[in-house]
Order: structure tokens, then C-alpha cells, then sequence
């Protein structure tokens, strides 16, 4: 089984202030992009009974770190003893919970110590001591009293060798060794949207790109006398501030000057194409290497949650908002999905066809490749071919050239690419390529959107009523990754948001839980957003 998902965070910074209602949104959120694990993470806390209890009952695994996580440790007896009695309740509380399928002894900390993130050359021999002294003498030993055959041996430290680091006693040269184990990749360098740039592993617990919360979470957590882009700054904890925010969204997007008045509102909405996007590509590549020889079987990206408003790494907001990144990953996490990678090298897409499914139906499976082109509606030119599904695994279609598709009055700078998995007419999975960055797209204009709300229904629950609004979305010409934000201090679920419109109308489904019916929603109280709206 391929391990996809995410990292969990806890749902509060004050974790006494957490809900049973925030918990169990955010697993089911996990749960309906498809996620299959989640790693609680060694910074964060033992989580409560009642998260546990959904994981098993979602069928969710659990990754559990100890939690020790990026810091070197003190060795004394006190602070063993304590040591071994959190991680003795913690254990003996959790080991019996089906959905906990590894325990962990730390994040980072053999990392930490062998790349001298902390100092530690200068007393490298008493580091290792202790390291060894705190992990393996004291959290492994007091984690074997739980285990069991059906569950995984603990591992020491992510990232890590694996078995492949007992060779070394656990502290290994390289902890993230590409062939072993598992690693935590970022770079904040390079363009997130281009494959080329990742390693081939065997398992990612972290990867990820950051973004900022939706325009309407920011105005609900400051005052009025706070200055937004101030806010993006003091709240950013990134050594290298939002830098690689803004590097990565002008890399692909006609971000506005920041003199401009609409650069805030940009910035935020841009941040969250950039990250989806970025993930996305990063997160197929992973599930489509594992039938190489690289043998991946696992991508959780870094994070699901978060903690405040501010820039991170999360798809969801503090408030239980996905940002796009979540609306995305319910379909580059899906359990049949189409990728189309770019290879550079022979400027040319790879098509893989992903199947997590042990037993699937292959009659009438074809790809469809659309071609758009930025001035116009519909496609342009569609080409098909007979395709097939290789269950609980990857069928490697086919290398295509690029100029084999863009050909005659299409350029890498007027066109893109949709890509369908279909059975018959049944559009199973689709994705989409862009030959040039947008901000160099020729020909894409205003795309004359209107929309309406269309539809208003409410059903009373026990405690809340869910509200149901339709949204009937129409254009001129294609809009490039359309965004919905409702500007209700309610949390609330799109069916679909950040999306390619290349049709004259799209409904769009909003649901939300209110203490009343709002039949007075308003056209004002959603914004809707497109990167045609900030073309030059």
C-alpha cells in the first residue's frame, strides 16, 4: 500500500482549547482528500483519546512521533526518569489503536546532530553518547514493551536510514540517504513546479511549500489600524521570510508591483496556486515512482493544519478552511488519477496512470488530450488513445513529445494541455500542463465572468443549520484558476475551488453550518477571484 496523506500539527496552540468538532473536521477533511496516513508530528502533542478513537473508525494510519523533535537533549536521571514514564503511559495508551501504524522516537534529531544544525561538532563524541543514551536506551527500550508482530519495529529518528542505519548504531553520515528509509525535502530555491527538481526516494514524511491564509482569515483575526502586508512579515517565522512565497508565485504568476493596491490580495491568492501547484507535481512524481526502481511507497507533505493565521506550509486555515492545496489533493490524491509530467531533457510529458484500487474495471479506459488555447473556449484540438489500469500500481502510457502536441497555430505561449482519463464518456481523472509560465500566456484577456447564486437550501441538525448554496459561474473566454471565498465567519466547504473554467458555465456547490438559515447570503459575501484579473 502506498502511504499518501499528510502532517498533522496540533489543532490549537493552547491544545486544552481544542475541540472535538476541530479534530474530527480536520480527519474527515484528510479522509475525503483521500489521505491514508497521517504523521502527528514529534513538535507537537500526544493526541487526545477522541482522535485516535476517528482515526481507527476513518481508517486513518497514524505515523506517531515521540515527542521529541529538533533540539539536542539532556541525559540527566531526572530527566530519563520522566522520559520513560511519558513515553511508557503514552505507549501503553496508544498501541492498542489499529490506526496507529509506527512509532517514532523523534523528528529531525539525528539530522540535527550529524549537519551540526545546533553546534554539535565541537562535542560530536558526547552528542552521539547521549543520542544514543536518550533514544536507544531509553524511548526504544520503553517502546519494545509494547510491540508487537502486526506493527513495524520503531524507528529511531525521521529522517533516517531505516533498517539501513543499524549499521551505523542510529547515526548515520547521511540520514537521508535516498535508497533508505525515509527523508524531508525542501527547496526553496528552484522552481516547485518542475519535477526535475526532487529526489527520487524511497518514502517522503515532509515536503512542502508555504502559502498564506485566504484574505477573509486575516481580516477576522487582526484590527482595523493592522497593516496586512506588515502582518505577512511579523507572523512569517521562515528564516528567509517570504521570499521563496514571492520567488516562487513570480516564477509563474503576474504578481502585481507591492506599490499596487491590489499586491496583498494578489499575494495571498497567488500563494495558494503556487503551493497547490507545487505539491501537486511533487506528490505525483512520488506515486508515480513506485514501480521504478526507486521503489517509493510513501509522500505525506508537510502540513494539514495550523495553528494561527499566518504563512505556513499548511492546507488548511486555523479557522477549518481549505486553502486550494486541499481542494487539489482530493484529486492528485485520488485513487485513479492521470499525470503528466515534464521532462526537460526531451521537452516532452510523461504519461502515468495511477491505480490504488486492488481490483479495477479496464474496458473502455481512454486518455483524451485536449488543447486550449488562452483566447477561447473549449478545446481547440483533442487526440485519444486506448489506455489500460495496472491495479495497486502504476501504468507507465506513454513519453510524448511536446511539439507532437502543439503544432500548426499552437505555441508553448498561446495554449495548454488537458489531459482526461475517461471510461466511455465519464471523465475519471484529468489534469492539466502548462507549456510557459501564465504571466507569459498570449492572448488570455478578461474572461467577462458573471456569477449568481442560484440555489439556497437549509436542513436542521442538532445543533447547527447546513446551509447549501449553489453558484452558477459563467465566462467569455477561459478563466484561469478560479477562486471562491466566502466572507462569513463560518467554516465551509467548496466543491471544487482553483479551477480551470474553459466552459460558458460551471456550478459551483458551497456548504456551510450556520445558528440560522441565511437566506440573505448575498452575491457581495462571496469574492471570486481569477489570475486574468491581474494580466498586464
Amino acid at each position: 500500500m502506498f502511504m499518501k496523506g499528510s502532517n498533522y500539527i496540533p489543532s490549537h496552540i493552547l491544545p486544552e482549547m481544542q475541540t472535538n468538532d476541530q479534530i474530527s473536521h480536520l480527519l474527515r477533511s484528510a479522509k475525503e482528500a483521500h489521505m491514508n496516513m497521517l504523521r502527528v508530528w514529534g513538535g507537537g502533542v500526544y493526541e487526545s483519546d477522541y482522535f485516535y478513537q476517528l482515526a481507527d473508525s476513518l481508517g486513518l494510519l497514524i505515523w506517531q512521533d515521540m515527542m521529541f523533535a529538533c533540539a539536542m537533549y539532556p541525559v540527566g536521571d531526572d530527566f530519563l526518569s520522566s522520559v520513560r514514564e511519558e513515553v511508557r503511559q503514552n505507549a501503553m495508551r496508544l498501541s492498542h489503536h489499529p490506526s496507529v501504524a509506527i512509532f517514532v522516537t523523534n523528528n529531525e534529531n539525528e539530522a540535527a546532530l550529524v549537519q551540526n544544525w545546533y553546534g554539535t561538532f565541537s562535542e560530536r563524541d558526547r552528542f552521539e553518547s547521549e543520542y544514543r543514551e536518550l533514544y536507544l536506551a531509553n524511548v526504544i527500550h520503553e517502546l519494545k514493551l509494547v510491540s508487537h508482530s502486526s506493527r513495524p519495529k520503531p524507528l529511531v529518528s525521521s529522517p533516517s536510514n531505516g533498517k539501513a542505519s543499524e549499521q551505523d548504531n542510529y547515526i548515520s553520515s547521511n540520514p537521508q540517504d535516498n535508497h533508505n528509509g525515509d527523508v524531508h525535502f525542501y527547496d526553496y530555491l528552484r522552481d516547485g513546479w518542475d519535477p526535475g527538481i526532487y529526489p527520487r526516494p524511497r518514502f517522503v514524511s515532509e515536503y512542502g511549500f508555504q502559502s498564506f491564509p485566504g484574505a477573509y482569515a486575516w481580516q477576522r483575526s487582526n484590527i482595523d489600524s493592522d497593516d496586512l502586508l506588515h502582518l505577512f512579515s511579523h507572523r512569517q517565522h521562515h528564516p528567509l521570510g517570504n521570499v521563496p512565497v514571492i520567488t516562487l508565485v513570480e516564477r509563474n504568476l503576474p504578481l502585481p508591483l507591492p506599490e499596487e493596491d491590489n499586491y496583498a490580495n494578489a499575494l495571498i491568492y497567488f500563494s495558494q496556486i503556487a503551493q497547490a501547484m507545487a505539491t501537486k507535481v511533487e506528490t505525483e512524481l512520488y506515486r508515480s515512482l513506485r514501480d521504478t526502481p526507486h521503489k517509493t511507497m510513501g509522500a505525506l507533505y508537510w502540513q494539514l493544519n495550523d495553528v494561527w493565521v499566518a504563512p505556513s506550509w499548511s492546507g488548511i486555515d486555523f479557522y477549518g478552511n481549505w486553502k486550494i492545496l486541499h481542494y487539489w489533493a482530493r484529486d492528485f490524491l485520488a485513487p485513479i488519477a492521470i499525470v503528466a509530467l515534464y521532462e526537460s531533457s526531451t521537452d516532452s510529458l510523461n504519461i502515468s496512470l495511477i491505480c490504488d484500487q486492488l481490483e479495477v474495471d479496464t474496458r473502455e479506459l481512454t486518455v483524451v488530450a485536449n488543447v486550449h488555447l488562452w483566447s477561447q473556449l473549449l478545446p481547440r484540438e483533442s487526440t485519444s488513445w486506448a489506455v489500460t489500469l495496472r491495479p495497486n500500481g502504476v501504468q507507465y502510457d506513454k513519453v510524448i513529445p511536446i511539439a507532437d502536441l502543439l503544432q500548426g497555430q499552437f505555441t508553448k505561449t498561446n495554449a495548454f494541455l488537458e489531459l482526461q482519463l475517461r471510461r466511455g464518456q465519464e471523465v475519471i481523472s484529468k489534469t492539466h500542463f502548462f507549456p510557459s509560465s501564465i504571466s507569459a500566456a498570449v492572448g488570455l484577456e478578461d474572461p467577462g465572468l458573471e456569477y449568481e447564486i442560484a440555489s439556497r437550501n437549509c436542513l436542521n441538525t442538532s445543533d447547527v443549520i447546513r446551509n447549501s448554496v449553489s453558484i452558477t459561474i459563467q465566462v467569455k473566454r477561459p478563466a484561469v484558476f478560479v477562486y471562491l471565498e466566502l466572507l462569513k465567519p463560518y467554516r465551509y466547504t467548496l466543491s471544487e475551488n482553483g479551477f480551470m473554467q474553459t466552459t460558458p458555465m460551471h456550478v459551483v456547490y458551497l456548504t456551510f453550518d450556520a445558528p440560522a438559515c441565511s437566506w440573505l447570503l448575498r452575491k457581495s459575501d462571496i469574492r471570486v477571484l481569477t489570475v486574468n484579473d491581474f494580466m498586464r
